[in-house]
């Protein structure tokens, strides 16, 4: 089958912005080239100047990674122009990066273009109110009674650790546009539109484990602010199988789903607390015989 420049235009430049993975990416574009029979694996590779004919199929399905210089070669084989060089490239260095600050820097670079912002807006959204610890304290102090009218000066005084009034603004403006909180017409307060926002019991999720991540800061800064009758802090050092980790974990995701349930039947919101459970492994002995 002929390769055929058009092909790789009609389909990279813009779709490639719709993607989070460089791998589904190059799936799709291989699956819409092979409907209009205009590139076969080896073709690809002959054009990429790869020995081997199944290089793009290897790297497809997960087998091999991509060096700079064999993304080097990908690029001029799909025709990418400049732009779309950029986002390819930090998406790869996104995908294979080892270590969450890696993989956080690349992922910035990604929410840099402008296209890539465009075609993911909620992720984009999503993405910035993980990543700070405020944004779901701002949303419950907004549509506490009576406090949808202070402005965010007079909530400066009551966050701890301290915000910016500039800070509050610019949260109260992204929980609006991503539909966390509304006016209401009638009395001009805010009022949340789901009594609680949840990701699931579990962190895959890049913006959540910043989120954590400043959490963990939070309540490093908290320790010694807050009194002891209202604050719980407790440490545990277990020795258990694989089998008991596992259920310890489902009974800590139970008692935040019955808390969760409590918590949304709340009318009288007099406080705003932060509840951080950890359970993390820190010793792997494996099994002894």
């Amino acid at each position: 089958l002929r390769y055929t420049s058009r092909m790789s235009h009609a389909f990279s430049r813009g779709d490639i912005f719709n993607y989070t993975d460089y791998r589904a990416f190059l799936s799709d574009f291989y699956k819409e080239a092979k409907k209009t029979k205009s590139i076969s694996l080896r073709a690809f590779s002959k054009k990429a100047g790869f020995t081997s004919p199944n290089y793009l199929k290897m790297v497809m399905d997960g087998d091999r990674n991509l060096t700079g210089e064999s993304a080097t070669r990908f690029v001029s084989a799909l025709e990418l122009n400049k732009q779309e060089e950029e986002f390819f490239r930090n998406l790869v260095l996104f995908n294979q990066a080892k270590s969450h600050a890696k993989k956080n820097l690349y992922y910035q670079n990604l929410l840099r273009c402008r296209k890539f912002s465009r075609f993911k807006p909620i992720e984009k959204d999503q993405y910035v109110f993980y990543s700070a610890w405020y944004h779901p304290v701002v949303r419950e102090l907004v549509t506490m009674p009576g406090a949808g009218r202070l402005s965010p000066e007079e909530m400066e005084e009551k966050i701890f650790p301290p915000l910016t009034a500039r800070q509050i603004k610019k949260s109260i403006a992204l929980l609006e546009k991503i539909g966390f909180i509304k006016r209401d017409n009638q009395t001009g307060s805010w009022q949340t539109t789901t009594p609680v926002v949840t990701t699931g019991p579990e962190c895959r999720n890049l913006a959540l484990v910043n989120y954590h991540e400043s959490v963990f800061d939070v309540a490093k800064a908290v320790l010694h602010h807050v009194p002891p009758d209202q604050r719980d802090l407790s440490a545990l050092t277990l020795g258990l199988s694989g089998e008991t980790l596992k259920v310890v974990k489902q009974k800590i995701q139970e008692l935040r789903r019955e808390i969760l349930s409590l918590v949304a039947q709340e009318t009288n919101t007099e406080k705003i607390a932060l509840l951080t459970m950890q359970l993390m492994p820190v010793v792997e002995t494996g099994a002894t015989t």
